[in-house]
Order: C-alpha cells, then sequence, then structure tokens
C-alpha cells in the first residue's frame, strides 16, 4: 500500500488495542522538523492478530517507523512495522486499513498558537 510510505520517519505517539472490538490504531507524527506538522492515524478494523517484539527489553529513546511492509490477500492485510531495525516492531493481520492523516497549524496560523 503506497499511502503507508508516508508512515517512514513518523514517530510512534500512542498504540490503543480494542481487543472486544478488534481493532488497533496508532497515532504517528511526522519527522521534526516538517512543516506543516502532520499527525497520522491509523485505524485496523478486523483484526486477528496483533504482535509487538523487541529483542531489548529497555524502553525506547524514541519510536521512528523505520519500515513499513505489507502482504495481503483476498480476505485479510499484513502490516509489519519496524522501529529502527528488523530487531523490533509490530506485526497486525486485519480485514481493513483507514488511514487518516491531520495537518497540525502552523505556527502563527491563526488560532495556531503564539
Amino acid at each position: 500500500m503506497s499511502a503507508l510510505n508516508a508512515l517512514k520517519g513518523c514517530s510512534l505517539d500512542g498504540t490503543w488495542v480494542d481487543v472486544p472490538g478488534h481493532s488497533v490504531t496508532l497515532s504517528l507524527r511526522s519527522p521534526a522538523g516538517t512543516i506543516p506538522a502532520v499527525t497520522y492515524t491509523l485505524v485496523l478494523e478486523g483484526v486477528t492478530d496483533f504482535s509487538f517484539f523487541d529483542e531489548e527489553a529497555a524502553p525506547w529513546g524514541g519510536a521512528e517507523v523505520g519500515d513499513v511492509q505489507s502482504e495481503h490477500d483476498e480476505d485479510s492485510l499484513r502490516l509489519d512495522f519496524s522501529f529502527g531495525g528488523e530487531a523490533s516492531g509490530l506485526a497486525v493481520t486485519c480485514g481493513k486499513v483507514l488511514l487518516h492523516r491531520t495537518r497540525d497549524p502552523e505556527p502563527g496560523a491563526a488560532g495556531g498558537g503564539p
């Protein structure tokens, strides 16, 4: 999915897993210095498998998406996110993907802050 390429370099802000609803929501932010800054909300519906893996037990200093891979068949889509390398990431198998993109107000713009 070419739209997912926009997530490379973004920082993972949060992950919400709704087990009864079979959905996972990821919030990601564009790389520092991107103007205008963009927030991505990736909603994965019909989730049948979700896993997180990391070879290190230490907390991450940052969670930048290094790569996103996707595989799909007629019934499902598998997404694999790596963070900084192949040693850490997320893997999700789902039935539907929704990607929302919101541009943050530019500093100094009306209603955009100081």
